[in-house]
């Protein structure tokens, strides 16, 4: 019994999804914004891309670019 159990797996709908998702924004908003707001604070990040692209990933992505 207790195999077939183990086996078994709950479906959740999408809905549910989106009400665990806005339930635990909301639980975490404070945090979310305060931890927003240190980051927007630090002047040492660096803004944009901080990795330089080698030549070879570079010829990829330039095939990717809208003309």
């Amino acid at each position: 019994m207790k195999d077939k159990e183990d086996k078994e797996l709950k479906t959740i709908t999408l809905q549910e999804i989106d009400t665990r998702i806005e339930r635990n924004y909301s639980n975490n908003k404070n945090a979310i914004e305060q931890f927003d707001k240190q980051l927007s604070e630090r002047k040492d990040l660096k803004r944009g891309r901080v990795r330089p692209r080698d030549p070879v990933e570079a010829k990829i992505l330039s095939r990717f670019k809208l003309k």
